[in-house]
């Protein structure tokens, strides 16, 4: 019962952190303009990501449980938001976001002991350990990866809210079964966090544009957090989930970045170059609708996130699992690829 209200705590916190600070927002500027990459209406409050946060804090302080393995956690969540409205309002290097996101994830590693020691058997092979010094690497590498895939799926009203939100409900499926219950908790009140964000960005019949964005701010806030639970989930010493399963739960998301990442590659262009090349800046460019596109997405992901958590409750080959979700993957990058030359057929 004290659970239920520390997650009301934290849905109804986030939408009055909103309320409040949206016109703070538009005095100080904090806001995202139309340009030639974004083609929102309006002038639109970046205060997202912080409401986010302090939902989630709030809802933290109403728990009666300890908070000492989540010290860093909240540490690393704090310093992104931070850093993430300095570039929402000044708009920093991307060496600066990158060095916060890097002291995020090695305050993970080595303050609050989350790291990849185990991959799994991916290859028909035998289980893959990784040593110290590897395990830092690979652990440095999808922290990065993932913080700036869903920066990169953030491209569509409720996009990437959405998808969070479907990833962390499956992921409080996980902890649940597994019987990871303060890991449950912590879930509970970040999907509270992202339903009262929803309220205001998620493209709802009649609503002509979002009232607000999350902004680097709040997608690097729940990379980390998708990365922090993803980790610990899988490399748990206590009935962990299988690595392989939490790539199926990602896949949406590690798909599209991938897929950019590749087209780039293939055109010449740096990986971080910015474009509209993205699956769902595609299917705007085909007259999807915002909301159309927040439905087939999320709905991809919850599909593939059950089927691979059916694949690890009914002890499928991981090898197996691992070669599927690579097929998906290359079905996703051909569609993506024939919605794109389908583009260029329209305009000729």
């Amino acid at each position: 019962m004290m659970i239920f209200f520390s997650v009301i705590i934290t849905f109804f916190v986030t939408i009055f952190c909103v309320v409040l600070l949206c016109p703070l927002a538009l005095r100080l500027n904090l806001i995202d303009t139309p340009d030639i990459r974004k083609q929102h209406q309006g002038n639109i409050p970046l205060i997202g990501g912080l409401a986010m946060l302090m939902g989630f804090l709030v809802g933290l302080l109403t728990l009666p449980i300890s908070l000492q393995n989540y010290r860093s956690f909240i540490a690393g969540s704090a310093l992104l938001v931070f850093v993430g409205m300095l570039d929402d309002f000044r708009e920093l290097s991307a060496k600066s976001r990158f060095l916060a996101q890097i002291i995020a994830v090695l305050l993970m590693i080595f303050w609050g002991n989350v790291y990849i020691t185990y991959l799994g058997n991916l290859f028909f092979l035998k289980a893959i350990y990784l040593g110290h010094y590897t395990s830092l690497i690979v652990t440095l590498i999808a922290g990065l990866g993932i913080i700036n895939t869903i920066n990169m799926i953030d491209g569509v009203d409720g996009l990437a809210g959405t998808l969070v939100l479907v990833e962390l409900i499956l992921l409080i499926y996980c902890a649940m079964t597994t019987q990871h219950f303060p890991v449950a908790t912590l879930l509970l009140l970040l999907a509270a966090s992202v339903l009262g964000f929803l309220c205001f960005n998620f493209p709802f019949p009649g609503r002509a544009y979002a009232q607000l964005f999350m902004g680097d701010a709040g997608s690097m806030l729940l990379g980390f957090s998708l990365v922090w639970f993803l980790i610990e989930l899988s490399q748990s010493n206590f009935r962990p989930i299988t690595p392989v399963t939490m790539l199926w739960i990602m896949s949406v998301p590690l798909f599209d970045a991938t897929a950019v990442m590749l087209y780039r590659l293939i055109k010449g262009q740096s990986v971080i170059f910015s474009d509209r090349q993205h699956g769902h800046h595609l299917l705007l460019a085909l007259n999807f609708s915002p909301l159309q596109i927040n439905i087939l997405f999320g709905s991809a992901n919850f599909v593939l996130g059950l089927v691979g958590l059916c694949a690890f409750y009914y002890r499928f080959n991981e090898s197996v699992m691992f070669m599927s979700f690579l097929l998906f993957f290359i079905f996703y990058f051909f569609v993506v690829n024939y919605c794109r030359n389908l583009l260029v057929k329209n305009s000729k």
